[in-house]
């Protein structure tokens, strides 16, 4: 169930429909430096990938990376209630009741939990969102959540034509949703120019299918109009 990326980076998909539509989500897991796991936009955990996981190491912080991916934050907090938890901007209000009380905030900074392991920056200029981007050193790998949906090769059906109204059909793309969701453009270009910055070759996304090979041209593709 877990999907190697790289040397302490996994992804583990799941099924998520929108609007009929066959999505897909996606939860990445990184290899922190005391040997522990970090699992960011955590899906469900049944006992089979909890057995996986624990193959690897235990699980030491759960992480919702924006204010759309927390659904399953409670429950994975309950299944691990050592692991610290952080949340985006946004996500404590959402989670209400249920938000564990140990929750802190998620930022711009790293954590000392992984700090040196992944670098982080939130997205600026999308307050409904406060998506934290991460990238994985070690692996060239960027992580994103809903900044960018990556259909290629596109599915046909009502979930093709989904995509083609999303305008995410067929490539790495901000959806038009995600782009209706932006309110300071120049905020917005700021992060993207701090994301070129890094040297990272491949993309996870939460949405699609993770870009192998030449991630960083793709990604400046995608987010030149924004």
């Amino acid at each position: 169930m877990l999907e190697a990326l790289g040397e302490g980076l996994w992804t583990v998909s799941a099924p998520l429909r929108l609007a009929g539509a066959q999505m897909g989500t996606r939860m990445t897991v990184v290899r922190l430096g005391g040997g522990g796991l970090a699992l960011i936009a955590p899906i469900p955990i049944d006992d089979a990938l909890a057995a996986e996981l624990a193959r690897e190491g235990p699980v030491a912080a759960i992480l919702a990376p924006n204010a759309f991916h927390h659904f399953y934050l409670a429950e994975a907090a309950d299944r691990y209630p050592q692991a610290a938890c952080f949340l985006a901007e946004g996500v404590r209000e959402k989670l209400g009741q249920t938000a564990p009380d140990r929750a802190v905030p998620l930022t711009a900074e790293p954590d000392p939990l992984w700090r040196g392991i992944l670098e982080q920056t939130v997205l600026g200029g999308a307050p409904r969102v406060n998506e934290v981007i991460f990238y994985h050193p070690g692996s060239k790998t960027l992580v994103l959540t809903d900044l960018c949906f990556n259909f290629d090769p596109a599915p046909g059906g009502w979930t093709g034509l989904f995509l083609r109204v999303a305008g995410a059909h067929g490539r790495l793309a901000a959806s038009r949703l995600m782009r209706s969701m932006l309110s300071d453009r120049e905020q917005v270009r700021k992060t993207v120019r701090h994301i070129l910055e890094w040297d990272f070759e491949r993309i996870i996304v939460t949405h699609g299918h993770n870009v192998m090979e030449g991630g960083r041209e793709k990604f400046r593709a995608a987010t030149a109009d924004l």
